[in-house]
């Protein structure tokens, strides 16, 4: 080392002094505040981390708490103890400021002063797939705690094995992990559609959220099933404005349109209320139902369509309520349904339709229309029909539909698939083979009598049914996407899949409950991820159809880019989310709702089908199904709810989603039809 010395004044050596002196002052001071600095953002941040400890007030949240009750209830009537907390649930959060557990419930969308400039932000609070970190933080916290509540080397439910680390302690390891798995499903949760999915692409490639196997915290469900209330409040409030006592509402030019001359909105919504508390606006419809004068109805009413959404709803609305109104308005119905002459053709088929103001039955009337019955119309009045004998006792109602039923299975073809068009006087198919349209729902009620009345030739016909289904129906593309294609008359098969036939995954799901093969279950855990697939659209709604070309690559015709906000992959979600307690269905199902309200509600207006779905220049079609109310927003609702509320097991949706209870008993001899 080298040094060299210089020679420096005395002046200069006492102002550098000084100098120096103001420098470590100055660095103490800068110091001391970074440190202080850094401590309260250490505490101020670990506090914002901290994951909130909810717990559910016993007045308010009873309805919504984790531990199921000991006992269902078995007697319908007796739902009303249970759906009453519901009630008070929603009462409870008006009172209190709309405050509940874990915070402000109340989502910007949902209150209509703040629609307008943050309509494209409906979903700011709440994104279709959450990827909070309070809730990733406390799903960890959550499972350790379940695994400190192992201790002293106790095995729970066989949660435990052998090695597995007992009395209580989490190693640090095995904490590591589960925070790294926990971080990567909520990843999964948060990532983003593929814009353009590779179609070429030949291996099976995963949803958003596919792989998701935690819990949805019950807080954020307990806003979902707020926020689903609010958009059927917003829906009754517009066809209240615009459209009261007519049939269909159109929200944009606010008007109403009469297809029943019924005031049918109003029937088809009355459990979807019920369900959801909204005491005032169900007084409203009461109100109404009371003064319903079928004669002064319409003259062209399908017979299919007023029984699955009128009977059904007065059928499941006494059930409910054991109100007499709800019972007489439904006999009233039946017996002119029944003294139409509808049922007394050749075969026992029923006339498609009738005209209300006459009491008399007839063929379709419209141009072009096929003057045979549709397979899915003339087999999907039964569950129906049945409930009104049970309630009854009168024998006809059942009788009449029995004797339809038993027509059309005996004049089914080898493979167990009868056609869409049905001739009343032979009782004999024709046509295309299709799950879709005029076919979907006879299949659907196969397995539905059979849980409803016990009848084992009912359970055999739709396990036939399904095999056969599998055997020639069931294809994949080359992305992995499994859809039901169709056959039509001239025996070529068309790649082709309504929306409609989402139905299925949910019925083969229902059919693994009551004894139907596993494999059931796993079909329709295919199907469903194509129509969840379907909703892979710009708008995030699902067309009316989907193809698939030579190649085996999913598209959307023109004329099938419209979207009436259809029920059928929402109620498939909720049978498999109660059916297999996958969380995916429901953040499945949450997305399609986060859609719909994105794309299909417009501020004070409400909510329309839309067309151009696929298309930056998407609009609205300006009219709004009587089924969203009572389908769509109904199993989105349940979909976040308690499962003793209408369980699987006690009973049985009709086609509309009007529930019936399962009183195999009722129906006397199960050996034969």
């Amino acid at each position: 080392m080298y040094v060299i010395n210089v020679p420096v004044s005395n002046n200069t050596t006492k102002k550098n002094s000084r100098w120096h002196n103001k420098i470590y002052w100055n660095l103490g001071l800068f110091s001391a505040l970074f440190g202080f600095l850094t401590i309260y953002f250490v505490i101020v941040i670990n506090k914002a981390e901290q994951p909130e400890l909810h717990t559910h007030s016993e007045d308010v949240f009873i309805v919504l708490e984790e531990k199921q009750p000991d006992e269902i209830p078995a007697d319908p009537n007796k739902i009303l103890e249970r759906l009453k907390h519901d009630h008070k649930l929603f009462e409870s959060e008006d009172k209190q400021g709309n405050k509940v557990d874990g915070g402000d419930i109340t989502d910007s969308f949902n209150n209509s002063a703040n629609i307008g400039e943050k309509e494209k932000e409906v979903i700011a609070e709440e994104k279709p797939f959450i990827a909070d970190k309070s809730h990733r933080d406390a799903t960890v916290e959550q499972r350790l705690v379940a695994d400190d509540e192992v201790a002293d080397g106790e095995v729970a439910d066989g949660e435990v094995a052998d090695g597995d680390v007992a009395d209580g302690e989490v190693a640090d390891g095995e904490k590591k992990k589960l925070v790294d798995s926990v971080e990567s499903e909520y990843a999964a949760l948060s990532a983003p559609w593929p814009l353009e999915p590779d179609l070429d692409d030949a291996h099976l490639y995963q949803l958003p959220g596919e792989d998701v196997n935690f819990p949805i915290p019950r807080p954020l469900l307990n806003k979902r099933m707020k926020s689903i209330r609010e958009s059927m409040k917003l829906s009754w409030k517009r066809y209240k404005e615009c459209a009261w006592g007519t049939d269909k509402l159109h929200p944009d030019s606010c008007h109403g349109s009469t297809w029943f001359g019924l005031g049918l909105t109003i029937i088809d919504s009355l459990d979807t209320m019920f369900l959801m508390g909204m005491k005032e606006e169900l007084k409203e419809a009461y109100d109404f139902v009371q003064d319903i004068d079928y004669r002064s109805g319409a003259k062209n009413v399908n017979i299919f369509e007023i029984t699955i959404r009128v009977l059904g709803a007065f059928l499941t609305m006494f059930n409910f309520t054991k109100d007499n109104i709800y019972l007489t308005k439904a006999v009233q119905l039946g017996d002119m349904l029944i003294d139409s002459g509808a049922f007394r053709t050749t075969s026992g088929v029923p006339l498609s339709d009738i005209d209300l103001s006459t009491g008399i039955s007839h063929r379709p009337t419209c141009p072009g229309c096929s003057k045979h019955s549709s397979l899915s119309e003339v087999t999907t009045i039964q569950l129906e029909f049945n409930e009104l004998t049970r309630l009854t006792s009168d024998p006809r109602y059942k009788e009449a539909t029995d004797r339809a039923m038993s027509t059309v299975l005996n004049k089914v073809p080898a493979d167990h698939l009868p056609r869409i068009y049905v001739d009343v006087n032979s009782g004999k198919t024709s046509g295309t083979l299709t799950l879709g349209a005029r076919g979907d729902s006879y299949y659907e009620y196969l397995l539905k009598q059979w849980i409803q009345t016990g009848e084992i030739s009912y359970q055999e016909e739709y396990i036939a049914a399904v095999q056969s289904i599998k055997n020639k129906l069931v294809f994949s593309s080359k992305r992995g996407l499994t859809y039901i294609a169709e056959i039509l008359e001239s025996g070529k098969i068309n790649h082709k899949m309504d929306h409609l036939v989402c139905f299925l995954p949910g019925s083969l799901a229902l059919g693994t409950l009551h004894g139907a093969p596993s494999w059931h279950l796993e079909l329709a855990e295919q199907v469903i991820r194509t129509c969840v697939e379907m909703y892979h659209t710009k708008t995030g709604l699902a067309p009316e159809i989907i193809k698939f070309d030579s190649s085996s690559r999913l598209f959307i015709s023109r004329n099938d880019e419209f979207s009436l906000l259809r029920p059928e992959t929402v109620e498939s979600l909720f049978i498999l989310w109660r059916v297999t307690k996958k969380p995916k269905y429901q953040a499945w199902a949450w997305d399609i709702f986060s859609s719909i309200e994105r794309s299909a509600k417009r501020s004070e207006k409400g909510y329309s089908s839309m067309e151009k779905i696929n298309t930056d220049k998407s609009r609205r079609k300006g009219e709004m199904e009587s089924f969203f109310l009572a389908e769509t927003l109904k199993y989105l609702y349940l979909i976040n709810g308690a499962d003793d509320v209408i369980p699987l097991s006690r009973y049985v949706f009709n086609t509309e989603a009007h529930p019936f209870p399962i009183r195999p008993s009722d129906f006397g001899d199960k050996s034969e039809r």
